[in-house]
């Protein structure tokens, strides 16, 4: 094997993969990248069994090849190289590199034992918009369970068979669901759920958000292929519960206030609640909302009075503090609508001048604290 290629670049596609190689991995064999010389490109790969990433890039190949090597002492190597032309040679069982002022070799792996990465077939690819693939992700993956008692809810359901295409996350104590209309997955693949591990990634590598991202379905895969880059993660096995019968369909009451004000001031409050249940209480009556909390540890209270548009009888709530944030930070929009019932039922929470079916929030509140 024999290339070369600018520092530059191939120090840019290391970091891009490198983000799925594990610092302390299950077996040895993950610390290592997989790079392949091919006909004027080299693609690199590294995996941790659940994820996968390869980036492809054109360079000068003189001879074609493939090898496994340490990745991050080849990453740390490149990255502290002057900006120069890298010229790379497999010389036995090590791995040569050749910059202007010096030479760096380093052992390699049989490439035999590295993991068989998922096969992607390019032509039954369907293109998504960036934009609104990312929105989905940004506005779910933060409501995603970390119970692995509780597999599905550690992933994000992702609905296309109608015409409205649909991310879930929840953990039983909040949910988010994002919607938006679906032209090009319609019909075409049932429910899927992903680990938000992988969607969060993709956010990462997808650099410019106006490009279109390529989907791949497989039997118990899912690829994303950004062109030079591509992404490949497991799925999680269902089935999922059905979201759909935890959302109020009516509520008693409902409560309009400032989006920004109303998440600075649970900021603030906050840091004086509970270090147990991180409880800010919510007593909204009239035009006022007053937030409390208080810390017996420490015997610190906090309150603060927000004006707000409340329409039914006074209520009083329980919320985790960073719960109430994690959506406030979500929804995008000035004012803030709650749709409350009582204090021991989910509220919905969703932009004040967004359509409701676009996005979102429940919240399940907590027993109040005497």
């Amino acid at each position: 094997m024999k290339f070369s290629v600018s520092r530059s670049t191939l120090a840019g596609y290391l970091q891009s993969v490198l983000q799925v190689s594990p610092s302390k991995p299950a077996l040895p064999i993950l610390s290592n990248i997989m790079i392949e010389a091919l006909e004027q490109k080299v693609k690199i790969s590294a995996t941790d069994l659940d994820i996968s990433i390869t980036a492809t890039f054109e360079c000068e190949v003189s001879k074609k090849g493939v090898v496994a090597a340490p990745a991050r002492i080849l990453y740390d190597i490149v990255r502290e190289l002057p900006e120069s032309e890298i010229k790379f040679e497999l010389s036995g069982s090590k791995l040569e590199m050749k910059a202007p002022n010096g030479t760096y070799k380093i052992a390699t792996v049989e490439v035999d034992d590295y993991p068989t990465l998922p096969a992607i077939n390019l032509k039954k690819q369907i293109k998504l918009a960036g934009s609104e693939l990312m929105n989905m992700i940004s506005h779910t993956t933060f409501a995603c369970s970390t119970d692995e008692t509780r597999p599905a809810l550690n992933g994000v359901l992702w609905q296309t068979k109608s015409d409205r295409m649909v991310m879930v996350a929840t953990d039983g104590h909040r949910l988010s669901r994002y919607t938006v209309a679906n032209t090009k997955l319609k019909g075409l693949h049932d429910d899927v759920i992903v680990p938000p591990q992988a969607l969060n990634l993709l956010t990462k590598l997808m650099t410019d958000t106006s490009k279109e991202i390529g989907i791949i379905f497989g039997e118990n895969d899912l690829a994303f292929n950004l062109g030079d880059i591509t992404l490949t993660t497991r799925l999680i096995e269902g089935p999922y519960p059905n979201y759909d019968q935890v959302i109020p369909k009516q509520s008693t009451k409902t409560m309009r206030v400032n989006r920004e004000e109303l998440a600075s001031a649970v900021r603030r409050v906050s840091i004086l609640s509970s270090a147990l249940t991180h409880q800010v209480r919510f007593s909204i009556s009239g035009s006022k909302l007053k937030l409390s909390s208080a810390n017996a540890d420490i015997g610190g209270e906090a309150t603060e009075t927000l004006a707000c548009d409340f329409q039914g009888d006074p209520i009083e709530l329980g919320y985790k503090a960073s719960y109430i944030s994690d959506i406030l930070n979500k929804v995008d929009s000035e004012e803030t609508l709650f749709e409350l019932d009582s204090p021991i039922s989910a509220g919905v929470i969703y932009g004040a001048d967004k359509n409701k079916e676009d996005y979102i929030c429940l919240i399940m509140p907590l027993r109040l604290a005497e």
